[in-house]
């Protein structure tokens, strides 16, 4: 018997958008800090209904359907256990690094992700980074160390960390004061007509789904995008996109609201849901970085060519229009 803390409930009701896939991948796409396979615990553990009974992790979602996840109990996140996970470094020096994110990689510690993120990763190749024993720290500060900004689960692409608190407190001014270039490649879906343009509208939780964000005027935040046309296909475009504030979800959020979303985007939807999947993950890179060395002073620019898997979705779309 269940008697969650309704403040601590996720709520999902399935469109047609949704219906048709497995269970576990929808709430892994839904609820962003958590792993599949973490979902699959949670599922495994009662706390998801399907309709207010427990669901299974392959159970295929219909129009209608009420998700319901209860509570997840909290783990305790200040002493997070370093793991050795393969990182893709392309830059380093004694302050900061800069490195490659694989699609798939949580970037730091959550309720019901605890385990096999990047932070796991960076402790244990650079164990100076974990609080020493005794350090006041607060719980903000146990489960990011040396994080400086974040990448959603399944995108890709560059990320900075700091080595150091001094670093990482310049880099997050730089961050604020959007000294910071930040491009991203992402495929869409549909053709973009303009060349080139900027997505200017404010960004806040989704108030009937707490684990989205949209376009609100209600306790948002001043969000802007631009986006230059790469490449049309025929059903798709490719975007260089260059975000000037740095909201949850921004590029996702924003190219939706243009009717444009992300090819293999679950959360925030494809205009043909009822095509098969080009991707079991979103086409949203982070391609390239810009800024000042907080240190030394010098500019680094530095580029992540985009993954196998999305360089091959883009030769296919090449031999098409052949």
């Amino acid at each position: 018997m269940h008697n969650p803390d309704s403040s601590q409930r996720s709520v999902f009701h399935i469109g047609e958008h949704a219906v048709g896939q497995r269970l576990d991948r929808y709430l892994a796409s839904m609820l962003d800090t958590l792993s599949r396979s973490a979902v699959q615990q949670l599922i495994e553990e009662k706390q998801v209904l399907v309709n207010g009974h427990p669901g299974k992790p392959g159970y295929m979602l219909r129009n209608g359907d009420e998700i319901e996840v209860l509570r997840v109990n909290k783990p305790t996140l200040s002493h997070v256990q370093p793991q050795s996970l393969p990182l893709d470094i392309i830059y380093e020096d004694a302050d900061l690094l800069v490195l490659n994110k694989a699609a798939g990689m949580v970037v730091h510690p959550a309720p019901g992700h605890s385990n096999d993120t990047l932070v796991n990763a960076l402790l244990a190749r650079y164990p100076e980074l974990q609080a020493a024993e005794g350090e006041s720290v607060s719980e903000e500060e146990a489960v990011r160390p040396g994080i400086v900004h974040r990448l959603d689960k399944d995108t890709s692409g560059l990320l900075i960390v700091a080595k150091n608190p001094r670093t990482q407190a310049a880099l997050i001014e730089q961050m604020k004061e959007h000294r910071i270039t930040k491009r991203y490649l992402a495929l869409v879906e549909g053709v973009v007509a303009l060349d080139q343009g900027s997505i200017d509208a404010p960004i806040g939780r989704n108030p009937r789904h707490r684990q989205q964000m949209a376009i609100t005027t209600v306790g948002s935040r001043e969000a802007r995008t631009h986006f230059r046309v790469l490449q049309r296909f025929k059903h798709h475009t490719l975007l260089l996109l260059q975000l000037e504030t740095g909201r949850t979800h921004q590029i996702r959020v924003h190219l939706k609201a243009i009717g444009h979303p992300v090819v293999g985007d679950l959360t925030y939807g494809s205009t043909h849901a009822h095509r098969k999947p080009l991707l079991n993950r979103q086409f949203l890179h982070a391609y390239q970085l810009i800024f000042t060395h907080p240190i030394t002073g010098a500019t680094l620019e530095l580029e992540a060519p985009l993954p196998p898997e999305l360089q091959n979705v883009l030769d296919r779309f090449e031999e098409l229009s052949l």
